[in-house]
């Protein structure tokens, strides 16, 4: 007869279940979008001149949804750490999904068999709106994680290290959000016939939109190196 789980075993799972389970599912999430990653290069590289114009550019987006990734995971390997005990409800598990559906979208209108690539502003239009709903998402996501962290789940000695993190995720909400700022605007300025592809404006927006991503990148590295040095700290 099988020996049956105490409430202790169980207690003893809880602490780390809701941090396995955001490692767990963005882990599978980024090894998907990865893939999309690929296709979308694969379409780029042999398109050609006729299929896809200014493909400079359509380079760039792809490397902006590469960053779009990267600021995501980074973001849930330098935090997800301190989660405390719990069951993820139905949040924990909407808003990653959310947030992978626009960068599937971003790397799916890079994509020849999904976009008309005779049409270059609507793959720029939706390229943006993806982006917008990376960025949308993500600073809900963020805020979400910011009212799981309380003080009160945490012993009185890491309560400077808690409130440094909470701060940093607070800056991250900002910086997800300014994204979808900028890719929101940008998009409708596609969509209206403002400003095209070939457009000085659209490299503009594409630019300011993968800056906002590298500088989320490198705000993540600083923040693990600054919150494991404060978790040191006696």
């Amino acid at each position: 007869m099988a020996t049956p789980v105490t409430r202790i075993q169980l207690e003893e799972r809880l602490h780390t279940h809701l941090t396995n389970h955001y490692m767990q599912l963005h882990g599978t999430l980024v090894s998907i979008a990865l893939g999309a990653a690929a296709f979308a290069a694969s379409s780029l590289a042999t398109a050609t001149p006729g299929q896809a114009d200014s493909r400079g550019i359509l380079w760039v987006m792809w490397v902006g949804g590469l960053l779009a990734i990267a600021v995501v995971y980074a973001g849930t390997v330098t935090g997800a750490f301190t989660l405390p005990a719990g069951i993820p409800s139905l949040w924990d598990l909407v808003f990653p999904l959310l947030i992978s559906l626009a960068q599937f979208m971003v790397f799916g209108v890079l994509t020849r068999t999904v976009a008309p690539f005779t049409n270059p502003d609507k793959i720029v239009q939706w390229w943006f709106f993806g982006m917008a709903g990376v960025g949308g998402f993500a600073a809900i996501a963020i805020m979400r994680a910011r009212h799981l962290v309380k003080g009160s789940s945490y012993e009185t000695d890491l309560g400077r290290a808690i409130s440094y993190y909470k701060e940093r995720l607070k800056s991250d909400a900002m910086g997800a959000s300014l994204l979808a700022l900028i890719s929101s605007l940008a998009g409708s300025l596609v969509a209206s016939g403002v400003i095209h592809l070939t457009s000085a404006w659209t490299y503009v927006f594409v630019s300011a939109a993968v800056a906002v991503l590298a500088i989320g990148v490198w705000m993540h590295h600083i923040t693990g190196r600054k919150l494991g040095k404060k978790l040191r700290q006696p």
